[in-house]
């Protein structure tokens, strides 16, 4: 089993129509992927358990990433552009081994903050428009 080193993943986010290095990121995770259910427990189930079942649906749910933020960026400045011309955009996760993550992205999210003995940073969401690519 290979144990994939982080140091090196590149977040990648399109910026004129190209795939570009979004830059200087920290961290990032995904969350709230998950495949529909829907209790479907009636009346007459036997035993205690609940019941649920599959609406045929999936949540692709966000991509979440915090960076050393630079607004002069063009990748940091077509990011937060999304904020202000909200659009789809195309992004991929390219890890070390070369295996690569496509997505869509209907909607950004941006927290900027800045403190005394450290860089400007920011904390990142993607929510995402259908599913990843895995």
């Amino acid at each position: 089993m290979a144990k994939i080193k982080v140091k090196g993943t590149v977040i990648n986010g399109a910026v004129s129509g190209m795939l570009t290095a979004i830059g200087q990121i920290i961290e990032f995770s995904t969350s709230g992927a998950e495949s529909e259910t829907y209790d479907s427990t009636t009346l007459d189930t036997v035993g205690a358990g609940k019941e649920y079942s599959q609406t045929g649906y999936s949540e692709g749910g966000t991509v979440d990433f915090s960076m050393f933020f630079d607004p002069s960026l063009a990748g940091h400045a077509t990011f937060s552009a999304g904020i202000t011309v909200p659009a789809e955009r195309d992004y991929s996760i390219t890890f070390t081994d070369s295996a690569s993550w496509a997505f869509t992205a209907a909607g950004v999210g941006l927290n900027v903050t800045g403190s005394m003995n450290d860089g400007l940073k920011a904390d990142c969401s993607l929510k995402l428009d259908q599913l990843i690519t895995y």
